[in-house]
């Protein structure tokens, strides 16, 4: 094993937030297993979660298995992993997204306007903000007979209009 892969398995876990109470301080038990040491009292119960889709953990604790059918989907989706490259129209936006019709789980190839089509069901939206269509951010002009596409950021008057939703706003339990 080499320096570096021993600094990095030795290195401590960062600590947990709970999704209930919002505070540090939850621990890994086992799997996707996790207790939150402040609500534990205030609940007079063990509160337990899954940290990978952040909900109440319904099944046996002894598992560590969230038996959740769409916890790996939601725990793509609230994970913090965002694009960034400057020079894209969906700089900033988390790197997975649920299609607004199907659920599908979709990422931005960073090319061209952030407006997608779902492979899965064919819903059009905007990668940025989920809307079903968005001129916000990309402006078409006519100059001589073709239209042109502008994708430098400076050229942008309206991004205010567009704005990046975070993928937690769009979950429900």
């Amino acid at each position: 094993m080499s320096q570096s892969s021993a600094d990095f398995a030795a290195s401590p876990q960062p600590p947990l937030t709970c999704p209930r109470c919002k505070n540090t301080g939850a621990r890994k038990v086992s799997g996707q297993l996790a207790v939150c040491r402040s609500c534990s009292p205030f609940m007079r119960r063990v509160y337990q979660f899954c940290w990978a889709c952040r909900r109440e953990w319904t099944g046996q604790a002894g598992s560590g298995v969230c038996p959740r059918p769409d916890c790996a989907l939601r725990a793509a989706l609230l994970s913090s992993e965002v694009i960034r490259n400057q020079s894209r129209s969906v700089n900033g936006c988390p790197f997975f997204r649920a299609c607004p019709g199907c659920k599908a789980l979709l990422t931005h190839t960073g090319l061209g306007c952030p407006n997608i089509v779902c492979p899965q069901c064919g819903k059009s939206f905007c990668f940025r903000c989920l809307k079903e269509r968005c001129d916000g951010i990309f402006i078409v002009r006519r100059q001589l007979g073709l239209f042109r596409l502008l994708n430098r950021m400076s050229e942008i008057p309206s991004l205010d209009e567009c704005t990046i939703v975070d993928n937690s706003q769009t979950l429900q339990d």
